[in-house]
């Protein structure tokens, strides 16, 4: 008797299904396996971030050739200057990872299947299993994390914006003390021709008697310092050559033509820097904007707290368990929600310390506007004594020429060289005294356009990233 309940049950095993049945599995599977492939190609461009602004990689191999004045060198930095690259690539990453918060949007399903080695000899079923299960899933948190990563975007793009701006501040440094420098080594060299025209004045001297070995020998130190000063100011050059070369993107073995004439012209454009206020400073301030976006950001950190206090919804689809009595191999889907019972508080007591960190960035932001405020009137403050300090030397310089003038007619009247010698050699000393406080004034300038504003505006269109033409 055993024995044929045994067969008879070995023989419900063996008989088939309904076609309909089977027919209708198969169908959901086919369904299934067709939909999940055309999802991910219809996803894909999605998934790598193609709608994100794509990060030109720096051209170093490229040649630049021609003159490049201060306006080239801006454009050519903003498009390959590696000092620009990694805040350019920050941007990126916060693009490809506002992309995944858009998928987060739908609930993450995972495909599992499991197979059963050995079974009761009485099951009656396949001995393998499939499910679609999703994970918990909260939509409100999903949309929250959604436009807090939209936020964090919009902070890196000003976060590089900042760095643009620095280094477009930085670039303007450069090219108005090459200016300088190179005003320099034409006037070092006029000292130069002064100073051995002064040793030959003394040696001369000492040939006929009139002289002393000793002012000879001070004549000709003089020329040896002329020329050692000389040579500073070259090697000055060259290292800022180099470094505006670095700057740009350029390797140290490519050659770089600069046109450096008139970069206060250049480097200013027609900025005014009596027209320049704080209202503006502080309207086109990167830092002011990331401390108001993070406050909007902590703003919905308060709200995906909150968020976390909802029940989050699960769902699946699956075959019954091959250890169960029953023959049915059809999907069965359901639906469940999934609702924390104890915590210990944790997640009230986190809308707490949220919205203490929004204070947190209030103050913060605070501080901000009046570090602003500092700085702007330091910047102005040091405008307005590198301006006195400028006329000062102007007119000292103006000084000197009058009695170097004055000098050259008593050498004409049959006076001592010596006089006229001297008299230059103060004229040479107030010119480059000149020099250094016109370089301090324009400094001076640059860095209230840099803090106003205006000289990052002229290069960079922050809404839309890209390079003004």
């Amino acid at each position: 008797m055993k024995n044929n309940l045994r067969g008879a049950a070995g023989g419900s095993l063996t008989t088939p299904r309904p076609r309909e049945k089977c027919g209708r599995l198969g169908e959901k599977l086919f369904l299934f396996l067709v939909f999940i492939p055309l999802a991910i190609l219809w996803a894909a461009p999605m998934a790598l971030g193609e709608g994100a602004p794509q990060t030109a990689v720096p051209q170093e191999t490229e040649a630049v050739t021609g003159p490049v004045d201060y306006d080239r060198a801006v454009r050519l930095a903003l498009r390959r200057s590696p000092f620009f690259l990694k805040s350019s690539l920050e941007v990126e990453i916060k693009h490809l990872d506002e992309t995944d918060s858009k998928f987060d949007m739908v609930p993450k399903v995972t495909f599992r299947t499991q197979y059963y080695v050995n079974r009761p000899d009485d099951s009656a079923n396949r001995p393998y299993t499939l499910s679609f299960v999703s994970s918990g899933y909260n939509p409100l948190e999903s949309y929250i994390t959604l436009q807090a990563k939209k936020l964090f975007t919009q902070i890196a793009v000003l976060a590089h914006m900042q760095v643009v701006s620095e280094g477009i501040q930085k670039l303007g440094r450069m090219f108005l003390e090459m200016e300088t420098l190179i005003a320099a080594a034409a006037r070092q060299q006029n000292f130069v021709d002064l100073a051995r025209q002064n040793l030959d004045y003394f040696q001369n001297r000492e040939k006929i008697g009139s002289g002393t070995s000793l002012e000879v020998k001070v004549a000709a130190q003089e020329l040896n310092a002329a020329k050692a000063e000389q040579e500073r100011i070259a090697a000055s050059r060259k290292r800022l050559h180099e470094r505006i070369k670095a700057v740009i993107g350029m390797k140290p073995e490519q050659t770089l033509e600069l046109d450096c004439k008139d970069a206060r012209r250049q480097v200013m454009g027609g900025f005014d820097p009596a027209s320049a206020s704080l209202e503006e400073a502080k309207r086109r301030s990167h830092m002011l904007k990331i401390a108001e976006l993070k406050k909007e950001l902590q703003q919905y950190n308060i709200t995906m707290a909150k968020a976390k206090l909802l029940p989050t919804v699960f769902f699946g689809a699956t075959t019954p368990d091959p250890l169960s009595t029953t023959r049915s191999r059809d999907l069965f889907f359901s639906l469940g929600l999934e609702v924390p019972v104890w915590d210990g508080f944790k997640r009230v007591r986190n809308i707490s310390r949220q919205k203490t960190v929004l204070r947190q960035y209030e103050v913060e932001s605070d501080e901000q506007s009046l570090d602003l405020t500092d700085k702007w009137s330091d910047a102005q403050e040091n405008l307005r004594l590198a301006d006195v300090n400028r006329k000062t030397a102007q007119a000292q310089e103006e000084l000197a020429r009058l009695k170097e003038r004055q000098g050259d007619i008593r050498y004409q009247s049959g006076g001592e060289l010596s006089v006229l010698l001297e008299g230059r050699k103060i004229l040479m000393e107030a010119q480059k005294a000149a020099s250094l406080n016109n370089l301090n004034y324009d400094l001076a300038v640059l860095g209230l356009r840099h803090l106003s504003g205006d000289l990052s505006a002229s290069y960079v269109d922050e809404q839309s990233w890209q390079l003004q033409q």
